[in-house]
């Protein structure tokens, strides 16, 4: 296999692995809007303070985050965004919960996000998308 279809094959898992992870957050993020009450009452019940407002900003930022992360724009700003969330989210929703399911899916999100921090959104982003039309016209501006 050639650098350029690795390259190209390398791109197409980060695009892939963005979408998968932003599309369960859209879908977390669609289902607390559909039942806001019950988690405001749940932040309620755990004793969160300001609980209708903390879940409400996390439940917009988790959504706006989301679609941000599979469009690759704001990447790594909307997995820093995300990752702190979910862990607001693990330690005030999972706290003396000893269901393995909430913890490893907690850790498996983070996981994912600090590697997307890491590595960046990829070369199919509108980040990328973005970097070489302000190269471009940065050159035109030089080139005058």
């Amino acid at each position: 296999m050639s650098i350029a279809e690795q390259s190209k094959t390398l791109s197409l898992m980060m695009l892939v692995q963005r979408i998968i992870l932003a599309l369960a957050f859209l879908f977390l993020a669609i289902g607390e809007t559909l039942h806001l009450n019950a988690f405001v009452q749940n932040g309620i019940d755990i004793g969160l303070p300001f609980s209708r407002i903390l879940c409400t900003a996390a439940v917009i930022m988790t959504f706006i985050a989301a679609l941000f992360i599979m469009l690759g724009l704001f990447f790594r700003t909307s997995s820093v965004i995300m990752a702190a969330i979910t862990l607001f989210s693990g330690f005030f929703f999972f706290a003396g919960s000893f269901n393995k399911v909430n913890i490893v899916g907690t850790l498996f999100a983070l996981a994912l996000l600090s590697g997307f921090i890491i590595t960046g959104a990829g070369k199919w982003s509108l980040d990328s998308y973005l970097k070489k039309k302000r190269e471009k016209e940065n050159k035109r501006i030089l080139f005058r």
